[in-house]
């Protein structure tokens, strides 16, 4: 075998043992050679290519223009390896056609020939076609780029609605050109952290700064990107699928400035502070820029402008107008406390709207306080969203509306009360401390003689006066007020509030031994009222006159007692009780069984004990008497 029969048998048995179909194609286009492989890729038999012109194995239509290109490659010949994925096609047997990869090796000889490699790429393909159309499947904008280079390769169409450029425009760009220009070292090293990372959701900055990319026009975007690195085609890409944000982030925005208004709001102290706050809100939160807040005047009947936005004073060329009581949209909106939207103002026939440019208008309930009132320049401008957002607003408004409302009347009252406390404390006690004076004098001078009885009397009149104003200046100063709860044995301070009482006869039984947490001086001031009541008012409900007379006096003794209760303690006493229908107003201001009753101790009782987070409860003693329980206490054992 001479050495090119021996070179020739080894190019051969390469060739045969070569995956990929292999023909030896000569300078005009002849095939002189072809592997077994092209059985499998073809349909033909190695024998039948030899001598068919290449282009056979071409699809119809594209033959001429193949036949310039083979010339054009003979006349520069180089190696063009496999993989170029240039989209090509070849043409077997039965007409059909298979997508493939071609690599050309030129071969030195005395008559120029190239080595044509095909392989075929269907799997390849169809994996591809599935990845595009995976790719344009996805709702938000894709962009594939090379890992080396940021150079975008393909994207899908929803570019087009992020970016506002067309596919086609994208493809060569750079990662960078997607991003504000001015920041563009910035994004080059978020991209580099992308590719370095492998998979990662971003969507903020380093510094936290949102993430934004500029759209063809220039128009700033906030995006959130989920970018990831993979292989395809033997070449690794990064896929970064943008998201635009902005709508969320308006939401977060709006959702921020409503929370710093309902903070504002907490701090108002005032209607037009509110009324301030609202419009401001308006205007700053929700690009509401043509608003204002009106707040029902009772003298006047009407909804009176409290507050006003600059171009709300524009369109009226000053403050708005007052809303009269049943006049107008805004008024309606307010005695319904319903929010009212008028879609074009021009077909409602409105003054507003044949004196303005104003076409839409949206009013929103205060509450019973008042209304927002929202106008703008173009017709339909508010939506269900815009709606909500007022309602939540208004909402906070009303609240705080009625809170200040609250503290106003309240404040109000506290005046009244000081200037009655003032009267209770000096006007009525000095004459008082006279009478009493007057009262010595007299009882030292006829102390003996038979007007005794009647200076009694009016002793005892004048204690009374002084027991009752002792008791106002109580509810007035203390109220329902009470110290730092400290620990208090029950049977200690029962036995030193009998020592404080005018006892005349009566007897004290202290059964209870649990300390409990209270405000002692308050503690007090329950047990001797309770006392007193039982004493002084044998149990508040005597049958007569006579018998209320013979307990004062040393008569039937009544007997007191304090004892323990699972959850507090009781006070009773053996008297003649309390009706049961009449229970239940023993505790009112100024209730009281006789007439020589002042009708405030029991008041004071059931303020101290709501004051500590207790209840009392009045009921009938095991002696036929009157039992007070108080429960809900906190013992310290």
């Amino acid at each position: 075998m001479t050495q090119t029969e021996h070179n020739n048998s080894r190019f051969e048995a390469i060739c045969q043992a070569s995956p990929d179909a292999l023909l030896l194609v000569d300078v005009d286009g002849r095939i002189t050679f072809a592997n077994e492989r092209v059985r499998d890729l073809f349909g033909y038999d190695p024998e039948e290519l030899v001598g068919e012109r290449v282009e056979l194995l071409v699809p119809d239509g594209i033959g001429d223009d193949h036949v310039a290109m083979r010339e054009a490659y003979f006349a520069d010949p180089e190696t063009r390896p496999m993989g170029a994925s240039l989209d090509l096609l070849a043409q077997r047997k039965d007409g059909s056609t298979v997508p493939v990869d071609i690599s050309l090796s030129p071969v030195e000889s005395e008559r120029p020939e190239v080595v044509v490699a095909v392989r075929d790429v269907s799997e390849q393909e169809a994996l591809r076609a599935k990845y595009r159309k995976i790719l344009q499947s996805v709702p938000d904008a894709v962009v594939v780029a090379e890992t080396a280079t940021g150079e975008i390769v393909e994207v899908n169409e929803r570019v087009i609605d992020l970016f506002g450029y067309e596919p086609s425009e994208l493809v060569g760009m750079t990662q960078s050109d997607l991003h504000p220009h001015d920041e563009a070292g910035r994004y080059e090293a978020l991209f580099e952290h992308h590719v370095s990372a492998g998979e990662r959701l971003i969507s903020e900055l380093p510094d936290g700064s949102d993430v934004y990319v500029e759209t063809k026009t220039g128009e700033r975007v906030p995006v959130e990107i989920n970018a990831r690195v993979f292989e395809l085609g033997g070449q690794e890409r990064i896929v970064g699928i943008f998201r635009d944000v902005s709508a969320r982030k308006d939401r977060e925005r709006t959702l921020e400035g409503l929370q710093r208004a309902a903070q504002r709001l907490l701090a108002a102290t005032n209607r037009e502070e509110v009324a301030t706050i609202v419009s401001e809100t308006a205007a700053s939160v929700f690009d509401w820029e043509v608003n204002s807040v009106h707040l029902f005047d009772d003298e006047r009947d009407a909804l009176v402008p409290a507050e006003w936005s600059d171009p709300a004073s524009a369109v009226f060329d000053g403050p708005p107008p007052s809303i009269p009581a049943g006049e107008g949209m805004a008024w309606e909106a307010f005695a319904r406390e319903e929010v009212s939207v008028t879609v074009d103002l021009r077909d409602a026939v409105t003054p507003l709207a044949a004196d303005t440019d104003v076409r839409s208008q949206l009013v929103v309930p205060l509450g019973d306080h008042g209304v927002l009132v929202v106008c703008s320049y173009e017709a339909d401008d508010f939506d269900e969203s815009a709606e909500a957002l007022a309602k939540v607003l208004a909402a906070h408004a009303a609240a705080t509306l009625d809170r200040v409302e609250r503290e106003c009347d309240l404040e109000a009252q506290n005046e009244r009360l000081e200037q009655f406390t003032s009267v209770v404390s000096h006007d009525l006690r000095n004459p008082l401390n006279t009478a009493q004076g007057r009262l010595d004098v007299l009882e030292a001078e006829y102390g003996e003689d038979e007007e005794r009885d009647h200076l009694a009397v009016v002793g005892d009149a004048l204690d009374r006066m002084e027991r009752l104003i002792d008791d106002l200046l109580t509810l007035a100063h203390q109220g329902d007020s009470i110290g730092t709860p400290e620990a208090v044995a029950l049977r200690s301070i029962a036995e030193d509030c009998w020592q404080v009482v005018e006892t005349e006869g009566a007897s004290l039984v202290v059964e209870a031994e649990r300390t409990i947490w209270a405000d002692s001086r308050r503690l007090r001031q329950v047990l001797e009222n309770l006392f007193r009541n039982a004493i002084e008012h044998g149990s508040t409900s005597p049958p007569s006159q006579a018998q209320e007379d013979a307990v004062e006096h040393g008569g039937a003794a009544v007997t007191v007692t304090v004892s323990d209760l699972p959850d507090g303690f009781a006070v009773a006493d053996d008297g003649t009780g309390i009706p049961e229908e009449e229970r239940e107003h023993v505790m009112d201001v100024g209730y009281s069984s006789n007439t020589d009753g002042i009708g405030l101790g029991l008041a004071i009782v059931a303020e101290i004990a709501a004051a500590h987070g207790w209840t009392v409860d009045v009921c009938e003693s095991d002696a036929g008497g009157t039992r007070f329980e108080i429960t809900g206490v906190e013992f310290v054992d």
